[in-house]
């Protein structure tokens, strides 16, 4: 009988995921969302674990096959931040989502919300002094396959930094947005649930007035975790990523009026 062979590395790799992060999950952005402008729709998002109604404009993260841990997490350590900033099955540009889990729908202008679990990074810290990190969300029209994180971290609000290739599309927000928590019994989690809280974890970014309509607009979003272990572990390492392609439409209000032309054309 053949026994398959396994590199030893792989082993490697998943203990020291497991020592990085604790006993707990891991983060991604699980949906995207139109919360204001011209294509928000009537439903507001409020799971990240399972799809949303039809017609509820919600969109995904590159190759997303639902809540899976081993599908949608993406860990870089390399101090010099030269890793791809996309884990391997999202570095294709663009990658084809699926019918069930198709790209987000947006308009120039459009503020979109991302939503993604905390998975006990806020109700059960592995450090007393440590810190649930920071969120950054990035952007760009002319995305490569080899965009490291290093690259992509100098992109600026202006367009001006780094390569200019790119924008950082909202000011650096807490990874705990207030009042995300998991029902898992936790006294932070039974307040915030007393308060009204609970829930994802929601951060929210613009598409930029001058996307164009008709191409495709990629979205990076960053998670800061160097502080995992609190000011005691100096030089900690640990950031996540997940990348996001956004088809760009035309608002509906001006889609509408093109197609009421088009029909009074034919009078």
């Amino acid at each position: 009988m053949h026994i398959p062979t396994r590199n030893p590395l792989q082993f490697v790799g998943v203990a020291l995921l497991a020592l990085i992060s604790g006993v707990h999950g891991h983060s991604w952005i699980d949906s995207l969302s139109v919360v204001s402008g011209t294509n928000s729709p009537p439903f507001k998002n409020t799971t990240t674990v399972q799809q949303g109604p039809p017609g509820a404009g919600l969109g995904y993260i590159r190759a997303y096959q639902g809540h899976v841990d081993a599908t949608a997490v993406y860990l870089i350590t390399a101090p010099k931040l030269d890793s791809n900033i996309c884990r391997p099955s999202q570095q294709q540009n663009p990658t084809v989502n699926t019918a069930q889990f198709p790209r987000l729908s947006a308009s120039p202008g459009d503020s979109i919300q991302g939503t993604y679990l905390e998975n006990g990074h806020i109700s059960k810290p592995d450090a007393p002094d440590g810190t649930p990190g920071t969120i950054y969300w990035f952007g760009t029209a002319n995305a490569k396959p080899d965009d490291t994180l290093a690259n992509v971290k100098q992109w600026t609000v202006d367009g001006k930094g780094g390569d200019g290739r790119g924008k950082l599309l909202a000011n650096p927000s807490n990874f705990d947005d207030g009042t995300c928590v998991e029902p898992n019994g936790t006294p932070i989690a039974n307040q915030r649930k007393a308060a009204g809280g609970g829930g994802p974890c929601k951060s929210s970014f613009k598409l930029p007035q001058d996307a164009k309509v008709g191409s495709t607009f990629t979205v990076y979003w960053v998670w800061d975790y160097n502080n995992h272990f609190g000011p005691t572990k100096k030089g900690h390492v640990e950031w996540y990523t997940s990348c996001m392609d956004i088809q760009v439409v035309a608002p509906k209000r001006k889609r509408f009026l093109n197609g009421s032309a088009k029909f009074r054309g034919r009078l």
